[in-house]
């Protein structure tokens, strides 16, 4: 504890800090004279500083000095104080001053006039803050000045840039896109002015693309600290990418171009999440892989446009593990790849799928049926895709009439189930994810409707083809009757119609198989039982039928006598007669019944 003692015409005490300690303005009068001693006590027992004896009226407080510029090479800051109102043009004053991007500062007293800051970082903000105290037996310091910033000169950049590309799912050229990241201010050591890109193709030819700052877009497009270089890099054989300011350029940096087809060891690669980070890690190869100078370990969100939710970060070649940091969206599905790089090359050597934080899964789509039989099924369904799942898929689980549980590997889409009974069934399927198992698809189908359309369709064919067999015997059985269209009449009047068309048409055949036309007498009809009478010209009645006549007829008379006579007529089938071994005429002519088709066709009897 410390007690500040002092006399003016009475001595008080007033208890201060371990450094300081204020008497109030009360206690003391302007211009008066005061002496002053500090006593310090503890348990171990107590000290007295020495007296200190002074006039108030000599205590005056400067007043806060201004810096009023600066010059840049080097870094040198002025300022001014008034200090001639203090009786005295001498003045000491102390500076602080850091990095505009530090927190903690840098003090340097017994400073006149200017600071000269030795060695600052190029191309840097500086803050600087002064207080200074006028020459006197009482002097004071000033309150510190207010923050002045200043920029120090520029330097040539001292560090190559961070070139990588991003080539998707492929390792052709013609689909990379050549990145860098943006240097940091105090790495360029200047205003970035632009870039150069030095392209080598394979036919020898180099180009050079002078990428400036000062037109934005075009070549090259910067976002979030990452520049793109927008032309194809189709064809070439290396990349160099460099930076320059107003004092010089970059060492180029070699773009590690992707490879296949080198022999690489086989890792063990692993990403776990985090909050707010990916934890990558991997085991080293058991042997060396021969010229590598340094991993490198990129990450790329699903489901984006090459160059957009993608970064990368070099790691040592000794090193096995790293640390992702970004703006990771939850419930987002991140590519995570390990590559090796080597001096103009880099090699895949493992990549796998994570997410910064696992989500439920969606419902499975697409669940049906895709065969059924009378006691197997097959199901289907439709993969969650990586930007809906919300988290890794782990697992598709399958529940049978909720009695059994089928676990599916998540690279599955199928699933056959055998031995069921006969009736309705029920399955319904769901993911999991490591946060559990999503909202469930159900569906029903039957393995009886399809036993029993089985069952009675095999035997409903053979009962129809039974039942045409039959049918077909049955009329092969039934008594023909002979075809109209195979009579020789009607076989003369065709002839007689495309005879006119032998021109044009090839002839009918010279012996065609028609039916003949064959005039029997019937012998159930007596001319005597019903005798017809003729009248003649004259008059006088004929004589009947079967009886000398002395009338002499005409030929038209003749006719219809004839066709009055005639008795009916029979249609020959000669197909029939040929069949029966030409047997069929004569038993015809010898018939004394009429058969069904003269009863059909032919005229009767009146």
């Amino acid at each position: 504890m410390l007690w500040i003692t002092w006399k003016k015409c009475i001595s008080s005490v007033v208890e201060g800090t371990n450094v300081s300690g204020v008497i109030p303005r009360e206690l003391y009068t302007s211009y008066s004279d005061l002496t002053v001693l500090v006593k310090a006590a503890n348990q171990h027992g107590s000290a007295t500083s020495t007296m200190a004896a002074f006039n108030t009226g000599d205590i005056k407080k400067p007043p806060t000095p201004e810096i009023t510029h600066h010059c840049p090479q080097p870094l040198e800051i002025y300022w001014i104080v008034q200090c001639e109102d203090q009786g005295s043009s001498d003045q000491l004053c102390e500076v602080q001053y850091r990095p505009q991007d530090q927190q903690g500062w840098t003090q340097e007293e017994d400073i006149l006039r200017s600071f000269l800051l030795l060695t600052p970082r190029p191309y840097t903000v500086y803050e600087f803050q002064v207080r200074c105290a006028c020459e006197g037996p009482q002097a004071l310091m000033s309150d510190w000045s207010s923050v002045y910033k200043a920029w120090s000169s520029e330097s040539a950049p001292v560090k190559a840039l961070d070139v990588w590309s991003d080539c998707g799912v492929t390792s052709e050229l013609s689909q990379c896109a050549l990145m860098w990241k943006e240097m940091p201010t105090w790495l360029a050591q200047g205003k970035v002015l632009g870039y150069v890109v030095t392209l080598s193709y394979s036919n020898g030819t180099v180009a050079v693309v002078n990428v400036s700052m000062s037109k934005p877009g075009g070549l090259c497009v910067c976002q979030e600290k990452r520049c793109r270089f927008t032309p194809s890099l189709w064809g070439v054989s290396s990349v160099d990418v460099s930076v320059y300011n107003s004092q010089g350029a970059s060492k180029p940096a070699p773009l590690a171009l992707p490879t296949s087809g080198l022999q690489v060891p086989e890792l063990s690669f692993t990403v776990n999440q985090d909050i707010l980070s990916l934890n990558v890690s991997w085991s080293l190869p058991p042997q060396p892989i021969e010229n590598m100078h340094e991993y490198v370990v990129q990450y790329k969100q699903v489901g984006l446009p090459p160059t957009q939710g993608f970064d990368w970060i070099i790691v040592h070649q000794n090193h096995t593990s790293v640390i992702l940091r970004g703006g990771f969206e939850n419930h987002t599905a991140y590519n995570v790849s390990l590559f090796a790089v080597f001096i103009n090359s880099s090699c895949l050597l493992a990549s796998a799928i994570s997410y910064s934080l696992h989500g439920l899964p969606p419902k499975v789509t697409e669940f049906k049926v895709q065969h059924i039989s009378d006691s197997q099924v097959t199901l289907s369904w439709q993969h969650i895709s990586l930007t809906q799942s919300k988290g890794l898929i782990l697992c598709y689980q399958l529940v049978l009439n909720n009695v059994t549980v089928y676990n599916v590997s998540r690279d599955q889409n199928s699933l056959h189930l055998s031995g069921l009974t006969s009736g309705h069934h029920q399955v319904w399927i769901r993911a999991e994810t490591k946060a559990g198992l999503g909202p469930s698809e159900t569906i029903n189908f039957s393995t009886e409707n399809s036993h029993g359309f089985l069952k009675y369709l095999v035997p409903g064919i053979i009962a129809g083809m039974l039942l045409l067999i039959i049918i077909i015997v049955q009329m092969k059985n039934c008594a023909k009757v002979p075809d109209p269209s195979n009579s020789k009449l009607l076989q003369q009047m065709k002839l007689q119609f495309n005879s006119s068309l032998t021109a044009i048409f090839s002839p009918l055949e010279s012996n065609p198989k028609i039916s003949e036309l064959e005039v029997v007498e019937n012998p159930f009809w007596d001319a005597n039982a019903c005798p017809r009478k003729r009248s003649s010209p004259d008059g006088q009645t004929e004589g009947v039928v079967g009886e000398e006549r002395t009338h002499i007829r005409t030929d038209e008379e003749a006719e219809k006598e004839e066709d009055a006579d005639e008795g009916y007529s029979k249609i020959i089938d000669t197909d029939e007669e040929e069949r029966d071994g030409g047997e069929s005429g004569s038993l015809l002519e010898d018939d004394q019944f009429v058969s069904d088709y003269e009863k059909h066709f032919m005229p009767v009897v009146v």
